[in-house]
Parts: structure tokens; sequence; C-alpha cells
């Protein structure tokens, strides 16, 4: 007997080892290693460790999308153990299942159950945010009303009406919603939605109005959640300044948690909800290439709001560059050299890395399409500390352009060729004239020569290479036009004394400028973010849609003229309407950047904007 109850102990080690084992897997991701940990102890285990290890397989199984499965588990605990303590979370599991396949109706009412069987605080805080998430989808009125007529607790009532009022004012009618929101006693309303009635509250006091509805896939924690939260922030100030706008936004933000499967993931998701009109991305390169691509089969308007460096509507003619590409900048720099200013000799200096290799592509493309020439190309890898190598390459171009020397006669003030029109001169007379000693010019007499024949250089350099770059190129005695990109910016460094008076006349084409930044609000690239959101949404109240479809809304973003926002212009390039090819020209005058005006997509028609 003793025996027997030391096999029975040791067994019991050996479940609760395992079933530990897989929590710690399930804890950690690996839903994988975990549901294959469970199967193997389910297959021998009875009694206290299979009510556990069933409710942790549902769970792995809901992770990894494993939707059959997980029914046929929740069937088993239903059948086995009806009176488990666990339900909650079992509803809970269903609830995130329901989630997953877009049941958003059933998600709801399984939430709903899991928080009437919880006994535990946090679980309830857990429930309720989940909740809070499904209200913002606008859930169907009538699914509201059906769970009124049979609710009497009055913080699941409370839950219902805010779902009823938000659904009323997001379909236009406002003074419904008020009457609604009037009927939640706030006595019994759970602080996680205290936010979100103040909310609905100040929106049933606006005039009633279309709301478009769109979702947001971004970085909210992660390596990029600063910048994340700061477009936010910016999107939120947008979507707030509605004055004379012609919709109202509603949005639901989703984290892509810095991974580009995640962003992904959360992207598919929210293209299920007909409710979503589009989707706006301010997503690195990867990120959006990779939502671009998995959604390219689908309906849905994806605005990417971050220079992207290739056209991604060639991937998904539904995806939008609010904020260009690099190849449309390096084309309307070329645009701006040839056909604005006239220039007809340029020369690039550029890094070797991608971005300067597809802008300097396409600049060069385009110089040759209008009948200039690119008469030099230098590239420099890593910081350019020194480009002596790169600028005296430049400099024997020059001199090799400059016209051939011709002979003149010093008294007549004609050439040779003129003279044997007038007289009958034999070679024989000018056997004995001693010749002329020509002095050849040094390396370091040539070097002071200033040459002009390189009419301008184009260099579409990285973001901190302007300290190590602006220094040089006084220092090589060309007078050309230097055109530069968005990372010529940094007006600090520009206004060096070894710098500023030497780069006087420069110009650089960018998407986003504004002369004067709160510094203490955002700085760097939290700062661009954070004007990327407000701009977006500012965008998106300026859209003239014929309804609130995910279609209307494509094509009015096709049919974009025109948009001023804050330091940002919005007009698609004529010959792709996918891509926006309002760069703004900026004049550096030594001291500052005088705004020159805006390029409007193709036609190179300068635009004095109103708020520079």
């Amino acid at each position: 007997m003793a025996n027997l109850y030391g096999q029975n102990w040791i067994q019991s080690q050996i479940y609760d080892r395992q079933l530990k084992q897989a929590t710690s897997n399930y804890n950690e991701g690996r839903y994988a290693t975990s549901e294959a940990i469970l199967n193997k102890l389910l297959s021998n285990v009875s009694g206290e460790f299979e009510e556990p290890a069933l409710l942790l397989l549902l769970k792995s199984q809901v992770a990894l999308d494993q939707y059959q499965k997980a029914r046929e588990t929740s069937k088993r605990i239903f059948s086995t153990y009806p009176q488990s303590p666990f339900l909650m979370y079992v509803m809970e599991s269903l609830g995130d299942l329901y989630v997953n396949e877009v049941n958003y109706e059933s998600a709801y009412r399984m939430y709903h159950r899991s928080k009437s069987l919880s006994d535990s605080e946090s679980h309830d805080i857990t429930i309720d945010n989940k909740l809070l998430n499904l209200i913002q989808i606008r859930l169907p009125e009538s699914l509201m009303n059906e769970l009124l007529t049979l609710e009497t607790d009055p913080q699941s009532r409370n839950i219902h009406l805010l779902a009823k009022a938000n659904a009323e004012i997001l379909n236009g009618r406002p003074d419904d919603g008020a009457m609604t929101l009037s009927q939640i006693d706030p006595l019994s309303l759970s602080n996680t939605y205290a936010t979100f009635f103040e909310t609905l509250l100040r929106a049933s006091y606006e005039p009633p109005s279309p709301v478009l509805m769109v979702g947001v896939v971004l970085p909210l924690t992660g390596d990029q959640g600063k910048q994340g939260d700061a477009f936010m922030a910016g999107f939120y100030d947008g979507e707030k300044s509605n004055e004379g706008s012609l919709q109202r936004l509603s949005i639901l933000a989703q984290d892509s948690r810095s991974n580009n499967l995640q962003a992904i993931l959360e992207a598919r998701n929210l293209e299920k909800m007909n409710q979503i009109k589009a989707l706006i991305c301010p997503l690195d390169d990867q990120s959006a290439l990779a939502v671009t691509s998995a959604l390219s089969a689908t309906d849905i308007p994806i605005l990417l709001t971050n220079r992207q460096q290739q056209d991604l509507s060639e991937v998904n003619g539904k995806s939008f560059h609010i904020n260009s590409t690099l190849a449309m900048a390096g084309k309307k720099a070329a645009q701006y050299a040839v056909t604005t200013l006239g220039l007809d000799s340029i020369a690039v200096i550029a890094p070797a890395d991608q971005d300067g290799e597809i802008q300097t592509d396409a600049f060069i493309k385009e110089v040759d399409r209008l009948g200039a020439s690119v008469v030099a190309t230098e590239w420099y890898s890593g910081e350019p500390k020194n480009l002596r190598r790169q600028f005296k390459f430049i400099r024997k171009v020059a001199f090799d352009l400059l016209p051939k020397e011709e002979s003149f006669d010093e008294a007549l003030g004609m050439d040779i060729d003129s003279l044997d029109a007038l007289f009958d001169i034999s070679a024989e007379d000018f056997f004995d004239l001693p010749k002329p000693k020509k002095k050849k010019m040094s390396s370091s007499d040539s070097s002071k020569v200033v040459l002009s024949t390189i009419q301008g250089i184009y260099l579409p350099i990285n973001e901190n290479d302007l300290a190590f770059i602006g220094p040089q190129i006084p220092m090589y005695n060309l007078d050309t036009k230097v055109i530069g990109n968005e990372n010529w910016q940094n007006i600090s460094t520009l206004q060096k004394e070894n710098i500023g008076p030497h780069l006087k006349g420069l110009s650089i084409l960018t998407n986003f400028y504004i002369s004067e930044i709160d510094p203490l609000q955002y700085d760097g690239d939290e700062m661009d973010e954070y004007y990327r959101g407000l701009n977006t949404a500012k965008l998106l109240h300026s859209m003239n849609m014929e309804n609130q479809s995910r279609q209307s809304l494509s094509q009015a973003i096709e049919q974009f003229d025109f948009h001023l926002g804050d330091g940002f212009y919005y007009a698609p390039a004529s010959t792709n309407k996918n891509v926006n090819a309002a760069f703004q020209v900026l004049e550096f005058d030594g001291e500052g950047f005088v705004h020159r005006g805006v390029f409007q997509g193709d036609s190179l028609r300068l635009v004095i904007p109103q708020n520079p």
C-alpha cells in the first residue's frame, strides 16, 4: 500500500512539473510547445490536473488560431466540469476566439458571460478593457436593444448603453446618443470606461455629420513605441481640429509591437471589419511592405504615412504614399534642377546605400528624360568625413568641360584663319620666331580656380551627414547650385560660421517643413511622427467622399487636387495618383530658410503657401 502511495506521489510530481513547463512555455509565447506538452499530459492524466490542463490547452489553441480544436476542447470542459471555477476563463478564451474570427457580437456576449462569472477584481478589469475595445467598433444597435431588454445588472447595463450610444453617434445621430447616455448611472460605471464616456458626451453635442471609421496599425510598444505614441497624440489633436471638415473621425488603433508579423495580424483583423473604411499605417519600410503585400487582394485603402523607399502601390494598388517615396524625391529634385532652374550640367554625390541609390537613380533618369546631363556621379560610404577624392574628381570633370583655348591676334583681335583672306603669308616666315613659353599650372594653383562649368550638385545625404559635408563643400571652389533633400533641414548646423556663409542659395526639397516648433513637446523622430499623425487626421477630415465606403475613400484620395496642412501639402502625382508629389522648395539665405513654394503634382507650378 505504501509502495502504491509512493508511485502515485511520484506520478503526481511528474504531472505537476509538466503542467508548470506548459505554463512557462505559454507565458513566453511558445504556444505550439505548450500544446504538445499538454496533449501528452492529458493522454495520461485525469482528476485535479486535467481541469487546469484543459483550460491552458484551450488558451494555447486560441493563440495558435486552431479554432475547431479550441471548440472541441471547450465542449470537453463544459461536459466534464460544468461547475468549474475556471469557467470565467473559458468564456474569456471563447471571446478571444470570436474576436480572432471577427465575430464581434458573439465575442461581446462571451466577455459579458465571463464577467458575470467572475469573482476576481483583476479579471473584471481585464474583461472591461476587452469590452471597451469592442464597443468602439460600432456594434449593432439591435444587439444592444436585445441585451438591454434582459439585463438587470447595473454595471452591465451601463456597458450596453455605452455601446449603443457609440453606435448612434457613429451613425450620425448625436441627439439619440445623448438620450442614451443620459440613462447611464455614473456611480455604477467602471473606471475603465470613464474617459470613453466623457468622449461620447462631448461627441453627442456635435452637429450631425458622417463619421469615418479607420483602423490604425502602429508600434505602441517595442523599440519604436515612442514614435507610435507621438503619432497617436498628433492624430488625436488632428481629429479634434475638425473645423470645416467634411466628416468626423472614429479610430481603432492596434499595436504592431514593432514586429512585422504582428503588424500583418493586426492589419488583417482590422480589414475583416466592414466598419473600417481605411487603414492608417505609420510603419517602417519592412512592416509597410509586409502589410501591403498581405492585403493586396483586399479592397481596403492603406495610407502609408512614413516616407517609403519603394512605391508600394506596385504591390498593392490600394496603398497610398501620404509622405511620398524616395524615388519621387529624386524625381522632383531633377525637375526642379532642370525645368525650374534651367541647369543642364549636374553632378551627384550620394551615400552608397539603398536610400542614396534610389534617390540618385530616380534623379539621373529624370534628368536624362528632360534633356540635361549628369556629368559626374560620386559615392561615399559611412560617415562622409573626407570627400576629397569625390570633389577632386568633380573638379577634374569641371576642368574638362572648360572650352578649348583659341588663338587670337592680340593686335587685330582676329583669329589666324581670318588673316588668310587679307595677306599672302608663307609658313616659312614663321620658322625663326621663338616659341612662346607656357607656364604649367600646378595642382595647388588649379585648385584655386573657381569653376562654374558644372551648374548644379545634387546631394541626397543621410540624416546625420550634414555636419560632415557642410564644411567641405566651400573648400573646392565650385561656383554651383547645391540641391539637397529633406536631411539638409538641420538649421543649427547650417548656421555655423564655417558653413552658412558659403552655402547661401542652397535649395532643398522636402515634404515637411515648419518654421516654429515647440522643442518641449517633441523632438527628432517623435516630432516628425506627431506632425504626420496630425496631418493625416486633417487630410481625412478634408476628403470629399460620396459615401462612407472603402471605394469612395480610395476615389477621394485619387481625386485630390491640393491640400494644405501644418507644414505639409498633399497633391498626387499626375502619373501616379497613389504617391504624393507636393514637395516644398526651401532656400537657405545664409541664416535661415525662405519658403519658395510647393510643387503641385507634376505640373511644376509653384504654389505660394499660406502658412510657411
